[in-house]
């Protein structure tokens, strides 16, 4: 099971944000992190989120000396063609873009591990163009904060429909959701970080984001819960006088 920090465009274009992100990220137990590509209509109006390439290459290098991964989340193919030939690890295709076949096609052109992100629907027409393509994983994504609503059931549901991975990406700003949702064993967790929770500050991401000095504890639980579920049916001796 693959825990994935998504810094998105969260680090607001503030350096020493951006380190903060990439320094937790090379010392903590984590192994896989993305970094999100907006459309242009988005750097239109914050020209300063965006991370210039040679900057990008500079973090890809620092990740990679540190034996982890990184990857890339996409939704539009004139910003990415920026970013072409970097070499990231993965690639999240977003919801809004996930039968975008031009954008599709560029990057399955790396032949890296595709997660289609599944936020929007149109599941079917998405795996569409993926036929005959094996590095791949639907992601769970609802968009909503009503926890009655994750339908997590839907994991399951994809799996023997589509016979793929399925992953989840959390848009919930109940973090306690998560240890629900380990019961259905996603293969993969996309979880929002943010530097802080000051509400004075405005993140893209704020409301289901998870401050980052929270992430190991978050982790920690989940695995607890997930090894609570898979060893729920095994026999063990237990003496409570024994210390």
């Amino acid at each position: 099971m693959k825990f994935i920090i998504e810094f998105g465009v969260n680090h607001l274009g503030n350096k020493k944000i951006l380190n903060g992100f990439i320094n937790f990220f090379c010392n903590s137990s984590f192994s896989y992190c993305t970094f999100m590509l907006h459309n242009k209509g988005f750097y239109r109006t914050k020209p300063n989120y965006y991370i210039d390439p040679s900057d990008m290459y500079k973090i890809i290098d620092k990740i990679k000396k540190r034996k982890k991964k990184i990857g890339l989340s996409v939704c539009d193919t004139f910003t990415y063609q920026s970013y072409k030939n970097l070499n990231f690890d993965f690639f999240k295709l977003l919801s809004i873009s996930n039968t975008n076949g031009e954008l599709i096609n560029l990057i399955k052109n790396k032949k890296k591990f595709i997660y289609i992100s599944t936020g929007l629907g149109r599941v079917k027409k998405s795996l569409s163009f993926f036929k005959k393509y094996k590095k791949k994983s639907l992601l769970h994504t609802p968009m909503t904060y009503k926890s009655n609503q994750l339908k997590f059931n839907q994991i399951n549901k994809f799996k023997d429909k589509y016979k793929v991975e399925v992953g989840y990406s959390c848009h919930n700003n109940n973090i306690n959701t998560l240890y629900a949702l380990s019961y259905y064993n996603p293969s993969s967790i996309f979880l929002y970080t943010k530097h802080s929770n000051n509400k004075k500050i405005k993140i893209p991401d704020d409301q289901h984001a998870v401050v980052i000095s929270d992430l190991e504890r978050v982790k920690k639980n989940y695995l607890d819960c997930l090894n609570a579920h898979k060893n729920a049916n095994k026999k063990y001796k237990i003496n409570i006088f024994k210390k």
